[in-house]
């Protein structure tokens, strides 16, 4: 039986792309910016801009100091990355077309 992926549009399973892209998300629904949440997490603008773009690796010790600037706890922000990171549900072709 064929099954059919219904992840939502933008997750994604890599990593790095996933931990810039909730960290993105986060900072624009606080309508901060860049400079404010780097500011508060003591990183430079261009290193949290990379992060983002899921061009760097931040530690744990960098992502706590990110949450900070945020505004969030570090486990929040942590939950956030592992339910973007959980697989997708599958569900059988047959399933998905009675609806």
């Amino acid at each position: 039986m064929k099954t059919v992926d219904i992840r939502p549009q933008g997750r994604t399973g890599d990593l790095l792309s996933t931990i810039g892209g909730t960290l993105r998300a986060e900072r624009n629904e606080r309508e901060l910016t860049l400079k404010q949440v780097a500011e508060g997490a003591h990183v430079s603008v261009s290193y949290l801009a990379e992060i983002e773009r899921g061009e760097k690796d931040p530690s744990s010790k960098v992502l706590e100091s990110i949450a900070g600037g945020l505004g969030i706890e570090v486990s929040e922000l942590l939950v956030r990355i592992a339910f973007a990171l959980e697989p997708a549900p599958v569900v059988p072709v047959a399933d998905s077309l009675a609806a």
